[in-house]
């Protein structure tokens, strides 16, 4: 299997970690290179007995099978137990991160976040079959609805959403919404922003209806919303309705910062497709990967000087189709693209949206060889 195949996600790790090296006794570091690469560390049975990452295999396998002095420690003796090691060399950090995660999640499929360290992904939520609700959520392609993100954190998922509320006048009590007609309004409907269709005061559709476009303001709208906020404040200071002017003057700063802060670094979820291209560790390379619908696939490595032409010639190849059908697998891979995106290795990479790829072709290259100049 060559350096950059790609198999499936349900692979086995013989055929994930395609290199390896058995021994009987004593253990020696001379077959083993020191390069970045996956290794899994087996027994005499071929049997997992630890899955890791490393910049140097050779120091790492190295370092783990050093034989304990006679003083007391709490570290297991590996030499006694492992007989081989299997690795798969990577040429970046997030390529190693990415097989990490799908080997943990074949050998440990009860705590494999845990062992690789994987947090969620926070998106903002909307069900287009009961419009009456934006919420914040992780589960991305796990539960029905329409979905745009990633924030950086659960707090700034919240914020953002917080603020919706207050530019759409939405309901900040959902659960009593559910309940209609029995539900119990709050003290918005007394201070004007809220028409309480949870008790079925007021219609239901109105509340919809400013669900909708809450959800349009936040794919993308911000700034036009911002134009039109701006027209009425003016209006408002004109009549002489200066709380409503103080009121929209704090809605459009709010606004304002969504279009600067979030909006560049947000998606609605049918758009979050990417061409990823990462500088290779210690050469002057690059791995290319594309990510679509959850899934990631892999690409080749490519020269500093080949890497624009040749990453958009491969992405508009039939070989960049995401593998895998499983909504878990699916949502977890969009956690990894999304602190991928929110990575210092971001800084340093060229993330492209496929979209941008397939329509603007020149933008798409300009970007990819912006990167490629960076790094000379």
């Amino acid at each position: 299997m060559s350096e950059n195949a790609a198999p499936s996600p349900h692979t086995d790790p013989p055929q994930a970690l395609p290199d390896h090296a058995d021994w009987a006794a004593p253990y020696s570091a001379d077959a083993l290179p020191g390069a970045p690469a996956v290794f899994q560390l087996v027994d005499d049975r071929g049997r997992n007995v630890l899955l890791a990452t490393t910049q140097h295999l050779r120091r790492a396998v190295a370092t783990r099978l050093h034989t304990p002095s006679d003083q007391p420690t709490r570290r297991a003796d590996l030499a006694a137990v492992v007989r081989g090691v299997r690795w798969r060399r990577v040429s970046c950090a997030f390529e190693a991160r990415w097989w990490h995660y799908r080997l943990a999640r074949r050998l440990h499929p009860r705590d494999y976040r845990k062992r690789t360290g994987l947090r969620p992904a926070w998106f903002l939520c909307i069900d287009p079959r009961d419009a009456t609700e934006i919420r914040v959520s992780e589960q991305v392609f796990r539960e029905p609805g329409a979905f745009v993100g990633p924030w950086p954190s659960s707090k700034a998922a919240h914020e953002a959403l917080t603020g919706l509320w207050d530019l759409f006048d939405l309901c900040r009590y959902p659960e009593q919404l559910r309940k209609r007609p029995d539900g119990l309004r709050c003290a918005y409907f007394d201070m004007r922003r809220c028409d309480a269709p949870c008790d079925a005061t007021a219609p239901l559709e109105p509340m919809a209806q400013r669900c909708r476009d809450a959800w349009r303001f936040a794919c993308g709208g911000a700034a036009e919303w911002s134009e039109r906020a701006a027209a009425r404040m003016r209006q408002a200071a004109q009549e002489q309705h200066f709380e409503r002017a103080a009121l929209l003057k704090t809605q459009l700063a709010f606004a304002r910062r969504w279009a600067a802060e979030w909006q560049p670094k947000t998606w609605p979820l049918e758009r979050f497709e990417f061409l990823i291209v990462l500088p290779a560790t210690r050469r002057k390379a690059w791995k290319v990967f594309t990510f679509a619908q959850g899934g990631f696939c892999d690409g080749p490595l490519l020269k500093n000087a080949e890497m624009p032409a040749a990453a958009l010639a491969w992405a508009a190849t039939d070989e960049t189709a995401p593998s895998s059908a499983d909504a878990t697998e699916r949502m977890e891979q969009t956690w990894l693209m999304a602190h991928l995106l929110n990575s210092r290795e971001a800084d340093a990479a060229a993330i492209v949206p496929l979209e941008l790829v397939r329509t603007h072709a020149q933008d798409a290259h300009a970007a990819l060889s912006a990167a490629a100049q960076r790094r000379g």
